[in-house]
This record gives C-alpha cells, sequence and structure tokens, in this order.
C-alpha cells in the first residue's frame, strides 16, 4: 500500500498527468508558502497593541502541536512543498502563543 505522497508521485506517467501535476505542486507549494502569511494579522494585533485578550491560548497551543507531525511527514517522504509550507505554519502559530503568554 502506497502512502498518498508516494502513490501521487509514482502516478506520473502520462504527459497529461505530468503535466497537470506539475502545475498542481506548483500551486500547492506557493499556496503553501503564502498560506502562513494569513496569520500575520493576527500576529500583528496582538504585539503592536500588547493585548491578546480573546486569542485562545489554548486553540493556538493545539494547532502549533497538530502541525508539527505534518513537518516529520514531508522529512520522511522529502516532499520540499510539505516541509516548507509546515514549517511556515509552525513559525507563524509559535508567534501567536508567544503573543499570547506575554499579552494575553
Amino acid at each position: 500500500m502506497h502512502y498518498l505522497g508516494q502513490r501521487h508521485k509514482s502516478r506520473r506517467q502520462t504527459k497529461a498527468d505530468t503535466s497537470y501535476l506539475v502545475l498542481l505542486d506548483r500551486v500547492t507549494f506557493i499556496a503553501g508558502v503564502v498560506g502562513p502569511f494569513t496569520v500575520l494579522p493576527q500576529i500583528y494585533s496582538i504585539f503592536s497593541t500588547h493585548n491578546a485578550a480573546g486569542v485562545s491560548l489554548t486553540t493556538w497551543a493545539l494547532i502549533f502541536i497538530v502541525t508539527f507531525p505534518w513537518i516529520l511527514y514531508g522529512i520522511a517522504h522529502r516532499d520540499k512543498s510539505i516541509i516548507v509550507s509546515f514549517m511556515l505554519w509552525e513559525i507563524a502559530n509559535l508567534m501567536v502563543v508567544v503573543g499570547v503568554l506575554l499579552y494575553g
């Protein structure tokens, strides 16, 4: 049985499949890099106002925890998109957690 990442990579056999998957790989890499920046307004709000009222430490800490295995998964499968994306998510999530701890 193949893991999703391995099945995805081994399926690239026809030119049509290859071009579609290459495009999808690029789009998901871009989304993976841009996605974590969606947390910047929350981070900015916390650190610029020195106020984290209404931001749940439990929620953000759990998000931080459940994101970490994805980094290990990306490393195990040598998938640059997953590694980069989830490392950026971890940084963003950690910044929120730190902000809540400092100003919550």
